[in-house]
């Protein structure tokens, strides 16, 4: 994870630009269209996924802004998306809430059904990069995270744009209303299946898991999650009993392994 906080060298004429046409917004398709069009050029993605709720309670909404298939907010299930939006929030969390890029080429088993939920759209190119920035909202007592997600390198001065550009993309989503969001459905079974097979760990086990899986101690996972170091011993515990293993690196072997097959 690198984190990032200058901004990039801009053209004052093609942000004001970008930055007019931003307070115009009123619909999800204006969204789009802005997105795809000065803005690709500036700050070049696939997919912006936005988060927001609060999260230490779990009651965490989402929206997708792409133009690839089968990824829009109504086709994909929070029981996929609501991981990797806890899994940004907390790396940017750890990044002191500054913009940061991350490399997720590799976290489809460690967030579990997560990253089967890009796998899952035909068509759907791998990821490979994410910036990740969010924003407090005092008003509402909890956070909104923005994750610019793509299949290629970005340019260096990435998380720095997003940083410029992230307060027009708040301000057009809160005077919308939101997009609606998949229900439950046919493939309840099917997901509650795949929480079985993954010792039915519960969400805040597999976000520390996530961090377990990168090294991080019981303080430092603390410290990211905002919990304290006994609570996650506490987690800890729970997660060998479910597992049925004895240390931390069984726990990571057995999940990777299990999320894999599953």
């Amino acid at each position: 994870m690198n984190t990032i906080s200058t901004t990039p060298d801009v053209d004052p004429v093609t942000f004001l630009r970008i930055a007019g046409q931003g307070a115009t917004l009123r619909t999800h398709a204006d969204l789009w269209r802005w997105l795809q069009g000065d803005v690709q050029k500036w700050l070049p993605h696939d997919i912006l996924l936005v988060g927001w709720g609060d999260f230490r309670s779990g009651e965490v909404q989402f929206d997708i802004v792409s133009s690839l298939p089968g990824l829009r907010t109504h086709l994909c299930p929070s029981q996929r998306i609501g991981p990797l939006v806890n899994y940004f929030r907390d790396c940017w969390v750890a990044a002191q809430s500054q913009p940061c890029q991350l490399d997720i080429s590799g976290c489809g088993q460690l967030l579990g059904e997560a990253g089967q939920g890009w796998a899952a759209s035909p068509g759907v190119p791998g990821m490979q990069t994410a910036l990740v920035h969010g924003v407090g909202d005092a008003r509402l007592g909890g956070e909104r995270i923005f994750a610019a997600l793509g299949s290629g390198l970005v340019p260096s001065a990435g998380p720095g744009a997003l940083k410029l550009i992230l307060p027009f993309i708040d301000s057009a989503l809160r005077r919308m209303p939101p997009a609606p969001v998949r229900q439950p459905g046919a493939e309840r079974n099917q997901v509650e299946q795949l929480v079985v097979r993954l010792g039915a760990l519960s969400e805040r086990e597999r976000q520390i898991m996530v961090w377990v899986a990168m090294g991080k101690t019981n303080p430092e996972i603390g410290c990211i999650l905002r919990i304290s170091e006994f609570t996650v011993k506490n987690h800890m515990k729970s997660i060998f009993s479910k597992l049925d293993v004895t240390n931390r690196a069984q726990a990571v072997a057995k999940l990777t392994r299990m999320a894999a097959y599953a």
